[in-house]
């Protein structure tokens, strides 16, 4: 928790008692002489006013502790030693806004409710707050989350983003106005964990552990933090001992601090699996690694990846087809980028090559996932699949599957019973995503495929010369990606595909 470090203005025990338990760091005591003691009460005036009030030598004296000090020293003090002057007394804030102005000390002093209202988290300065807004707009950052709501507890929402280039997590928006500054409001952490971008702002006061802690929970949202160091902090001092841990660090000077953009040492590799159980012969992009799916059941191997090594359930590929490579992928694969496609089916941007490592890191800069683009049909999903494997064994299928769907994963019931009834969906489960993305989808596929098929299985025959009704579990899961798709927040790429002949 961010405590202020403060000079007081004012009586101590009336400041206690407006404080209302709120922890400060009362650092010293100041009092000032000038135009108030001289029974001038000096009002305060509008800026192009203030601008010209000047202050003759001796019209203005501080004293600290019972001494008095120069304007200059104050000034130190108010850079390392203390976040703010604090008036207890409105009216004497108010006698002497212009001689702080004149002095160029009026962005330290504070009002009691003013130090409650938005010392909250971290030090606050108007200036401060244009400042990062200008720098976020100068760097090529498309995309910059503000990830403790900076923007939304200063004010500076007030002022419309026109480029919309930051979002932010507000929580409970309270004034809609929030709408015309922020590109897109997220209420929770939760509702943008499969997002990336450009950079993070992390403004809340946070200890070197604290901050760590937070670099590590948001790792998978971007590879580049804006923070704000106060002059002073342990934060600060951590920093300084430790810019080897970053790839880069600029600093950009700012009222009793300094912004950070760093830069973290981020290690982009790419992996894209084509899953096959024949023998094929294809030139690949690089990147492109061949995985045998169904390996347990052949004589043969194809590929240079198994799906039966270690951890697998290749056992099942029968009836799940390329999900027992998918298993085997999440298990013991590790890539920033991961693409999974077939043996046939290849992602394209320009209807004839195969998507490269670069064009999908380019795409998943702005958006989160690649999948192929929507396929309607004439009748719904759940028609289809009766046509291929028969309304038995189709509807056993079907109530496998939502039975555990059901009992694992209930959130997602509505969605799996609307694309089982729709009529378009993203075909083929292809995709390509960040790990991140690619971990929360297997966790929760995972969660309940197996035993559904096993349930399946367990139900009655199932004749094994006839691939319609031994896929029949297959065809559903193809489209089960759709379903996911469906009750997450995610920046969806649809990409036309080609086909090879092998």
């Amino acid at each position: 928790m961010y405590i202020p470090r403060i000079l007081l203005c004012g009586d101590v025990k009336n400041f206690l008692r407006e404080l209302d338990g709120r922890d400060v760091d009362i650092v010293g005591r100041i009092r000032f002489k000038g135009a108030a003691e001289r029974g001038q009460f000096v009002m305060p005036a509008h800026k192009a006013a203030a601008d010209k009030f000047t202050l003759d030598e001796g019209d203005f004296r501080i004293f600290l502790d019972g001494d008095e000090i120069s304007v200059d020293a104050l000034r130190k003090i108010l850079d390392g030693q203390a976040d703010y002057i604090v008036v207890e007394n409105h009216g004497e804030f108010l006698a002497r806004f212009r001689e702080l102005y004149a002095l160029k000390l009026i962005d330290r002093v504070v009002t009691v409710p003013t130090l409650l209202t938005y010392a909250r988290d971290g030090f606050f300065s108007p200036d401060n707050a244009v400042q990062i807004f200008n720098v976020i707009h100068a760097t090529e950052f498309a995309r910059v989350l503000d990830f403790d709501g900076y923007f939304a507890a200063n004010d500076y929402h007030m002022v419309p983003d026109v480029n919309r280039k930051i979002d932010g997590i507000v929580g409970d928006v309270k004034f809609p106005a929030l709408e015309n500054f922020y590109g897109t409001i997220y209420p929770t952490v939760d509702a943008c964990r499969y997002k990336h971008f450009d950079a993070l702002l992390l403004t809340a006061e946070r200890t070197p552990a604290e901050f760590i802690d937070a670099l590590i929970d948001t790792d998978a949202l971007s590879d580049n933090v804006l923070t704000f160091v106060r002059r002073g902090s342990d934060l600060e001092r951590w920093f300084a001992e430790n810019q080897n841990v970053f790839a880069q660090i600029t600093a950009t000077p700012a009222v009793n601090g300094s912004w950070l953009n760093v830069k973290k040492f981020a290690v982009k590799t790419f992996a894209a699996y084509v899953v096959t159980h024949k023998k094929i012969s294809l030139d690949l992009p690089d990147g492109y690694r061949i995985i045998h799916a169904g390996h347990v059941l052949s004589t043969e191997t194809f590929g240079e990846l198994v799906d039966d090594a270690g951890e697998n359930i290749s056992r099942l590929n029968l009836y799940l087809n390329e999900v027992t490579a998918l298993y085997w992928l999440w298990k013991h694969t590790r890539q920033s980028h991961v693409a999974f496609v077939h043996y046939r089916r290849f992602f394209t941007v320009d209807g004839q090559n195969i998507l490269t490592a670069h064009e999908a890191t380019e795409i998943l800069r702005e958006f989160d996932i690649i999948v192929n683009e929507c396929k309607f049909g004439y009748v719904p999903e759940r028609d289809w699949k009766i046509m291929l494997s028969g309304r038995k064994i189709a509807d056993r299928a079907l109530s496998s599957m939502r039975k555990f769907i059901a009992l694992r994963q209930p959130d997602y019931l509505d969605a799996f019973d609307r694309v089982t009834g729709s009529f378009g969906v993203f075909c083929y489960e292809i995709f390509v995503t960040r790990q991140n993305i690619f971990d929360a989808y297997c966790a929760w596929l995972f969660s309940f495929i197996v035993d559904a098929a096993e349930y399946f299985l367990s139900a009655g025959e199932i004749d094994a010369s006839d691939p319609n009704e031994y896929r029949a579990m297959s065809f559903l899961t193809e489209h089960l990606l759709t379903v996911w798709l469906l009750k997450n927040h995610l920046r969806i790429k649809p990409l036309p595909i080609i086909f090879r002949d092998v």
